[in-house]
């Protein structure tokens, strides 16, 4: 008799992650993934009990997902590097940025951005930019420019227009330029 293949849970999300990288959300099925791994549904209802305890983690595994990328793609110097890297990623992974950010089906755990602050926060207070003006408002300008990021990054996905790294790269630098001086400003 041949042994049992073993599905471990980050085989099950890999698979997962594969078909909603390639179809989106809608192909999200037991069948489905449990094809892309080669088995049966059972090892996914065995690990999640239900095809939507699969979505709630795939939720989370897409988001450190998105998370490295950003962090790794391109080697990132600075907190600008992130914010481009953050934007291109909406036009190249649409349906894993839909299914983090725009599924109205699973709302994001906000509790995740936790994980975010601090991975992000070394970026900012490594900023030279951020260094020369002497703000310490660290989570203030993670969120404000977060909020801007998203934005573009939002208006990116869903437009059909190019746009290249150097037009993300000047208007995310503008803005943080614009938000950090205003909170060099209010310091005062």
């Amino acid at each position: 008799m041949a042994p049992k293949i073993k599905y471990q849970r980050k085989n099950i999300l890999n698979a997962a992650l594969n078909i909603l990288r390639r179809k989106g959300d809608n192909a999200l099925t037991a069948r489905n993934i449990a094809h892309e791994m080669g088995s049966s549904t059972h090892p996914i209802y065995s690990e999640f009990n239900s095809l939507n305890g699969l979505k709630r983690a795939l939720i989370e595994y897409a988001y450190e997902y998105f998370i490295e990328q950003i962090t790794t793609i391109n080697t990132p110097k600075g907190f600008l590097d992130i914010g481009v890297n953050y934007v291109k990623f909406s036009k190249k992974e649409k349906n894993i940025f839909s299914f983090i950010f725009m599924n109205k089906d699973f709302k994001m755990d906000l509790l995740i951005f936790d994980k975010v602050d601090e991975n992000m926060l070394k970026f900012i207070k490594n900023d030279e930019y951020v260094q020369k003006n002497a703000v310490k408002a660290y989570n203030l300008i993670f969120y404000n420019l977060w909020i801007f990021t998203h934005g573009l990054a939002t208006l990116i996905w869903e437009s059909e227009m190019a746009y290249d790294d150097e037009l993300i790269k000047k208007t995310l630098k503008k803005t943080g330029e614009i938000i950090i001086q205003g909170l060099a400003k209010t310091k005062e």
